[in-house]
């Protein structure tokens, strides 16, 4: 098992939090874009533009919070305690498996898109925060 201090972990760690940034930048600016990135359905033509617009704000603020777990990840992996580290990936893998449960609840698939990642993450997690 790699020790806490194996160059890998901070490797992996600044992957994900380099990922969480660029899809909370992405979702932040192009919300309609990102529907299917996460694995939602598109919106269809009957719905109405109210609904549109609130399904965009949730997008956006979706990609708020991916902006902030990818600062956190990077900060605490490079500067903070790199224990925290492993502990904000473990949580940000349990936000893995609540993103794959909706979609798979919503779309009908697509949920190990979020598991898979969320897995691995929370293993990494796991072995940094020892």
């Amino acid at each position: 098992m790699p020790s806490p201090a194996h160059p890998l972990l901070r490797f992996l760690a600044t992957l994900f939090g380099t990922i969480f940034l660029g899809f909370g930048f992405s979702y932040t600016f192009f919300p309609r874009r990102a529907y299917a990135s996460i694995g939602l359905p598109a919106l269809s033509s009957s719905t109405t533009s109210l609904d549109a617009e609130i399904l965009d704000a949730v997008i956006t603020l979706f990609g708020a919070k991916d902006v902030f777990v990818g600062v956190a990840l990077l900060v605490t992996t490079w500067v903070a305690n790199r224990r925290v580290a492993g502990v904000l990936l473990v949580a940000a893998s349990a936000c893995a498996g609540v993103d794959g449960w909706v979609v798979q609840r919503v779309a009908g698939s697509g949920g190990w898109n979020h598991w898979g990642y969320g897995v691995v993450m929370g293993c990494v997690g796991v072995l940094m925060g020892r």
